[in-house]
């Protein structure tokens, strides 16, 4: 009974290493403690799915919000991270994302961390 198993879970990993070697990007992690890096977690490149919706984020106040409790996002971003190529990767809400690759090197902030799911690391991000 654990053949069917081991069968989808090889198919699984094949198709998102497929989709990760046509979608995904480089990305720089930087783990944050409060507002300043956090010495116990590394910097480092990653890659990943990155989804950027529309719109831009304002605080309550109308202008650049520098704490994201008081941000509102009118256009979410997401980053899909492949827990096989990446083991041992430990996102907290409030960690930072750049994105590498795209026009003016975005900055992202964690807002929420959705680990429950056995092949991705699914994040929503609000960009800074």
């Amino acid at each position: 009974m654990t053949q069917p198993v081991v069968r989808y879970q090889a198919i699984r990993d094949r198709i998102i290493a497929a989709n990760d070697r046509i979608f995904a990007e480089l990305i720089f992690f930087s783990p944050m403690r409060g507002s300043v890096q956090d010495d116990k977690r590394s910097a480092r490149n990653i890659e990943g799915v990155l989804r950027v919706g529309g719109g831009s984020e304002t605080s309550v106040a109308n202008r650049q919000a520098t704490d994201w409790r008081s941000r509102i996002v009118a256009g979410k971003a997401e980053l899909r991270i492949d827990w096989a190529a990446f083991p041992g990767l430990i996102v907290r809400q409030g960690d930072r994302f750049r994105a590498m690759t795209r026009p003016e090197v975005p900055w992202f902030e964690v807002l929420a961390v959705d680990d429950r799911a056995f092949d991705r690391l699914v994040l929503q991000l609000g960009e800074i």
